[in-house]
C-alpha cells in the first residue's frame, strides 16, 4: 500500500511562520496581479493599434514594429518566454478566510497574537486582514471595497456582518447609504443608528430571530397584521411577547408598527413590514379597528359623507392607496395623520366590509351606515350632532326643518336605534 507524507517546507515551524508566509504570499501576489494587469492592458492596446493599421493598409505585417519579429515564420512576441505571467497564485482573499484557513475570525486570531506578544506575526497579518474586511463588506450590494478605511466600524461589526448577512443586509447598506451623503452631524447619527442596530442584533436569541423572521415571512405574504392573527399563522409565541419582540427589535426585519386599534376588540396593534407595495389582504378588520378607536363623521349641508380615521403612521400614503384598490374607489386618501375616505359610495363601502366586525364602539359608523342604506333622518341626526352651532343653524335652514322637529327626528332615531 502506498504511503503518502506531508513534505516539510524550510522555515515553516509554527503557526506564526506560517501566516507570515501566508501574508507575504498574498501581499505579493498583489504586484504579480498589478503585473498582470497592465500587461493585459498593453497586450489589448497593441491588439487595436494593428487593428487600426490593418483598416488602412491590409497587407501590413502587425509584428513588423516588434525587433526580432519581423522576419517571415517568427513567433509573434506573446509565444516568446517571459512574456506572460504564471498562473500559480494562491486564491484570493474572500470574507471568511481565516475562518477557512485556521478555524476561527481574524479578530480571534489577533486576539491570541497580542496575548502571546507576538508582535511580528500580528503585524505581518495586518494586510490579509484588511483584504478579508474588503471583501466582507463588498458582498453586500453597492458597497464598494473601497471604503474599508472610511467606515467606523469594529472588528466585532465585521464578524457580525459575516455571520448575518441575511439580517443584516437592509441596515448595513442604509448606513452606508447615509453615511456617504451625510455631513459630519448626519455621519455621527448614522454611526449611532449602526451601533444601535449591531449591540440589539447581538441581545437576540436564535429562537426570537427565528420568531421574527417568521413574523416578516408571514406579514410579506399576508399584509399588515396583529399579534393575536400572526400566532394564528403559525408564530409560536403568546402575542404579548410578539409584541414586545417586534417593538424592542423588529425594525431589524424591517418590522413597524402601522396604527392603535382598541384592546377592547381583540386588535391592538397592526404590524408591517417597510415596503411601498402595501398588500392588505384583512382590509375589512383593518377599517374597523380604526374605526372603533379613533374616528370621526362629519357630513356638509348636503349630506355628503365623510370619516376621518385616525392613522398615525409614515407609510400613510400607501396604506390609503391599498385602501383604494380593495374598494375600487378613488376617493381615499391620507391627509397629516389621518386616512381619510370621502363620498357617499366609498364611505358606503368601507362601513359595509367593515361592518361584521364594528362592536358597537362606535354608534356613529351604524348611523351613518342606516342613513346611507335610505334613511334619511338617521344622516339628518348624524350631521347635526356633528355641526358647530353655525353649521348646525345652516343645516336646518337648507333642509327647512326648525329645532322641534329636529329634537323630534333625534328621538326616533335613538329609540329605533
Amino acid at each position: 500500500m502506498r504511503k503518502e507524507y506531508l513534505l516539510p517546507i524550510d522555515g515553516i515551524e509554527s503557526l506564526s511562520d506560517s501566516l507570515i508566509k501566508l501574508a507575504e504570499t498574498n501581499l505579493a501576489q498583489q504586484d504579480v496581479d498589478m503585473a498582470q494587469q497592465s500587461l493585459a492592458a498593453a497586450q489589448e492596446k497593441k491588439k487595436q493599434e494593428d487593428a487600426q493599421r490593418l483598416a488602412i493598409n491590409p497587407h501590413a505585417d502587425p509584428n513588423a514594429q516588434i525587433e526580432g519579429t519581423d522576419k517571415e515564420g517568427s513567433n509573434p512576441p506573446t509565444d516568446q518566454p517571459g512574456t506572460v505571467l504564471p498562473a500559480t497564485a494562491p486564491p484570493p482573499i474572500n470574507k471568511t478566510w481565516f475562518t477557512d484557513n485556521f478555524g476561527m475570525t481574524g479578530r480571534e486570531l489577533s486576539e491570541i497574537l497580542i496575548k502571546a506578544k507576538d508582535l511580528r506575526t500580528l503585524d505581518s497579518i495586518q494586510g490579509l486582514l484588511k483584504m478579508e474586511k474588503m471583501a466582507i463588506i463588498s458582498y453586500y450590494k453597492g458597497v464598494p471595497a473601497s471604503l474599508v478605511d472610511e467606515l467606523p466600524l469594529t472588528d466585532f461589526d465585521y464578524d457580525a456582518l459575516n455571520k448575518h448577512s441575511d439580517r443584516l443586509d437592509l441596515p448595513f447598506r442604509r448606513f452606508v447609504k447615509t453615511w456617504v451623503s451625510s455631513d459630519e452631524v448626519g455621519r455621527e447619527k448614522a454611526a449611532l443608528l449602526w451601533s444601535t442596530t449591531i449591540d440589539k442584533s447581538e441581545r437576540l436569541s436564535n429562537r426570537e430571530r427565528n420568531l421574527l423572521n417568521h413574523c416578516r415571512d408571514v406579514i410579506y405574504s399576508r399584509g399588515a397584521l396583529n399579534a393575536q392573527t400572526l400566532k394564528s399563522y403559525g408564530i409560536q409565541a403568546s402575542p404579548a411577547e410578539i409584541s414586545s419582540l417586534i417593538k424592542s427589535h423588529g425594525f431589524l426585519f424591517d418590522l413597524i408598527s402601522v396604527g392603535q386599534f382598541s384592546k377592547s376588540i381583540g386588535r391592538g396593534l397592526f404590524y408591517d413590514i417597510k415596503r411601498r407595495d402595501v398588500l392588505i389582504k384583512d382590509a375589512d378588520q383593518f377599517i374597523a379597528g380604526l374605526i372603533e378607536n379613533n374616528s370621526k363623521f362629519k357630513m356638509d349641508t348636503r349630506l355628503n359623507p365623510r370619516i376621518e380615521l385616525g392613522f398615525h403612521a409614515p407609510t400613510a400614503p400607501w396604506y390609503a392607496e391599498a385602501l383604494c384598490k380593495e374598494l375600487g374607489t378613488t376617493q381615499i386618501v391620507s391627509s397629516s395623520s389621518k386616512i381619510i375616505i370621502n363620498g357617499e359610495m366609498a364611505v358606503t363601502k368601507a362601513l359595509e366590509l367593515a361592518e361584521p366586525y364594528l362592536n358597537g364602539h362606535s354608534p356613529d359608523a351604524r348611523k351613518m351606515l342606516k342613513g346611507l342604506r335610505g334613511d334619511r333622518d338617521a344622516l339628518l341626526v348624524l350631521a347635526y350632532e356633528n355641526m358647530s352651532q353655525t353649521e348646525q343653524i345652516q343645516l336646518l335652514k337648507s333642509h327647512r326643518i326648525d329645532d322641534e322637529e329636529m329634537t323630534r327626528k333625534r328621538e326616533a332615531v335613538i329609540t329605533n336605534g
